[in-house]
């Protein structure tokens, strides 16, 4: 059993993933389907790049009505392991531009390989589930790589819902480093297919069932995740109690890992909250405890925040991580310093980034 970028697991005998095309197979024939391909899109040079995209992103912010917006600036560097060879990155992206009543984002990434992202937020109703509110969330690159996510939220009688459909070509810390800490998707180390239910009740004033079951479908199988926590409100005072719970089953079930946690939320009046949580979990690697921790605070004109991560039973994202974040004021408008890392597997791996939000005005025509 081969492993991929970040702890992942792929079949040895897996037949390979054509790139760009989301996972799609070669016919019997031996013949490849003709499809389109980032790679072939026509790219001279990084100049003509920039310039066309950076006059889309204007385009379209200016295509909105005359509103705030934000431009953010971004560089980064470091080792982030699935990223290509190089350590550096650059990235300006445009958010919320309104087109009607629709939020667009719209970015542009570069590591030695151009990508585009694009992203639109709309909501509506829906007969019993009121309003509705819908997310698209794509990303290309010029390797011929590239991601998407759809998700709908909404409230059907108690129960608040959430369902996600995703295809990929790479894991996630391809198309951001920073996702290399990160635990929204497994780091399957091939291209596939996800489907995520979210949902969350209240059969009491101070009890909420919280479960996320997820389904994964790459070359070599069916993956499967489970993220489920019983949260006892105000246990202690205006403290919070909780019972978690997670799993995860490799592809063609070749191995899995399962934990139980018992978790502690304090929560302050003016600050934002401290959680923690202790775990003992099974896996190939043995009986094992585990422990996470979040937790931010204001350092006079600077907002920190920390997240760390010991899990060294999990398969399915790097056992150890460590996410950072420092946010202050910067002139006209708010400069962030964030920092990830993780270890498992396949080493060390950690990246560094500085990135900068402006709010600007583009007016309609």
């Amino acid at each position: 059993m081969e492993r991929g970028a970040g702890g992942g697991s792929r079949g040895a005998g897996s037949p390979p993933v054509p790139r760009g095309t989301l996972g799609a197979k070669v016919p019997a024939h031996g013949r490849p389907a003709r499809s389109l391909s980032v790679r072939s899109l026509p790219v001279r040079s990084l100049s003509v790049q920039l310039a066309v995209l950076l006059a889309v992103l204007l385009t379209i912010g200016a295509t909105g009505a005359a509103q705030a917006q934000t431009l953010r600036l971004g560089l980064a560097g470091g080792r982030p392991g699935s990223a290509p060879a190089g350590g550096g990155r650059f990235s300006v992206r445009i958010e919320n531009a309104s087109v009607g009543d629709t939020r667009v984002a719209l970015g542009l990434a570069f590591d030695g390989e151009a990508q585009l992202d694009f992203g639109v937020q709309a909501n509506d109703t829906f007969g019993p589930l009121g309003n509705i509110v819908g997310d698209v969330n794509l990303s290309l690159r010029t390797d011929g790589q590239a991601q998407g996510v759809v998700t709908a939220r909404g409230v059907l009688g108690p129960v608040a819902l959430g369902l996600s459909l995703s295809g990929f070509t790479a894991d996630p810390a391809r198309f951001d480093p920073l996702a290399l800490a990160g635990t929204t998707r497994p780091d399957l180390g091939a291209a596939g297919w996800g489907v995520g239910l979210d949902a969350s009740g209240r059969p009491t004033r101070t009890l909420v069932v919280e479960a996320s079951p997820q389904l994964y479908l790459v070359p070599a199988g069916a993956a499967w995740r489970l993220t489920s926590r019983l949260r006892w409100l105000r246990a202690i005072g205006p403290h919070e109690l909780s019972l978690r719970l997670q799993g995860y089953l490799e592809p063609a079930a070749q191995a899995g890992d399962v934990a139980l946690g018992l978790g502690f939320t304090y929560r302050r009046r003016r600050a934002p909250d401290l959680d923690g949580a202790i775990y003992l979990g099974d896996s190939p690697r043995g009986l094992r405890p585990g422990a996470t921790a979040s937790l931010a605070q204001q350092i006079g004109p600077v907002e920190a925040s920390v997240q760390v991560a010991a899990e060294p039973y999990r398969l399915d994202v790097p056992p150890y991580r460590l996410q950072l974040e420092l946010s202050f004021d910067a002139g006209p408008g708010q400069a962030r310093v964030e920092g990830a890392g993780a270890t498992g597997p396949n080493g060390p791996r950690g990246v560094l980034a500085v990135r900068y939000r402006l709010p600007v005005d583009l007016p309609s025509p």
